[in-house]
């Protein structure tokens, strides 16, 4: 079961994300040959069991019907991991990878469906590196199920890892190589890119709250994050053997965005800034910090073969 694959692109795309609170969905098209997004609906859910009905709704109301659509996966539902590429053809990597990573799975292998996309060949010391992600096939389907019922056609199923990869090699300078980071009290993603393409991506274990700032363990929380981002810096640094990241953006968030990357741009030898996606992205809507927030992962779902130099961008997925 391939759960990256790939359709032919069309003039729109949706991207849909579903938690167990609520339903997103964000329909981008194009203006000047440049994405627009020409709609973005958010409806709250009891549970994810509601989301099928919320989904069906919302297509009908938004007039998407038929539209090619990104689904991003939750994080609690899939598992990734960076391995050595076995030494077989392109076309059996997915296979030889599943029996490499089945006692690394919280799953049963033969539950399990399983895609890879590479990391660049200098990421590791010429090391041939892989990232794999395992989902359980029920949950696949399931949303495959979810997604042609309501009235979309699946195109992929995407990871928010990739999706902020998305974004950052549309909207963000990663020349010099760049951390892009998505900070949020359900965990946080910390991306290192450079030219487009994903190098790491490691998991930040500080939950930060909307209003963190504010609180009593502010202080602590702080430098328990300031020491997860210098070590995932270090590591790419001195165990990748790249050069230093002197620059470090945030994705925006719903309150303290801008008072978030000063505290930390006190701390890190590195740049801290936002990205603010009103600044970059045309919208029939305002794009408000807190729209920014909940929309990141639809919208960025949305820009999958949408870059800002496609011509020289490789996709690092393995379709085996």
């Amino acid at each position: 079961m391939q759960f990256f694959k790939k359709k032919a692109k069309s003039n729109s795309r949706v991207g849909v994300v579903v938690s167990s609170e609520q339903l997103a969905v964000a329909h981008m098209g194009e203006r000047d040959n440049a994405p627009y997004l020409i709609d973005f609906e958010r409806v709250s859910l009891h549970s994810e069991r509601d989301a099928g009905k919320a989904l069906s709704d919302l297509v009908q109301s938004m007039e998407i019907e038929d539209k090619q659509c990104s689904f991003v996966l939750n994080r609690k539902d899939y598992n990734l991991h960076l391995v050595e590429a076995p030494e077989v053809e392109a076309s059996e990597l997915r296979a030889a990878v599943r029996w490499k990573i089945k006692d690394l799975l919280d799953m049963k292998v033969e539950d399990a469906a399983i895609d890879v996309f590479r990391v660049p060949a200098d990421a590791y010391r010429g090391r041939d590196m892989v990232y794999v992600v395992a989902s359980l096939k029920s949950k696949i389907k399931s949303i495959v199920d979810m997604v042609e019922e309501s009235g979309l056609e699946l195109a992929v199923i995407d990871i928010p890892e990739l999706v902020m990869r998305n974004l950052s090699s549309r909207y963000i300078e990663d020349g010099n190589g760049v951390a892009f980071m998505d900070l949020r009290r359900n965990g946080s993603t910390m991306n290192i890119t450079r030219g487009g393409e994903l190098y790491l991506s490691r998991r930040i274990n500080t939950q930060l709250d909307p209003e963190v700032m504010q609180s009593a363990e502010w202080g602590g929380l702080k430098d328990r994050l300031v020491l997860e981002i210098q070590r995932s810096l270090d590591y790419y640094e001195s165990q990748m053997g790249q050069t230093p990241i002197n620059r470090i953006v945030i994705a925006q968030r719903q309150h303290d965005g801008a008072a978030l990357a000063e505290a930390l741009n006190e701390m890190l030898t590195a740049e801290v800034s936002v990205l603010n996606l009103a600044e970059h992205l045309e919208s029939a809507e305002e794009l408000s910090p807190e729209y920014q927030q909940i929309g990141m992962a639809a919208i960025g779902a949305t820009l999958r073969d949408n870059k800002k130099s496609s011509s020289s961008e490789k996709s690092k997925q393995e379709a085996a």
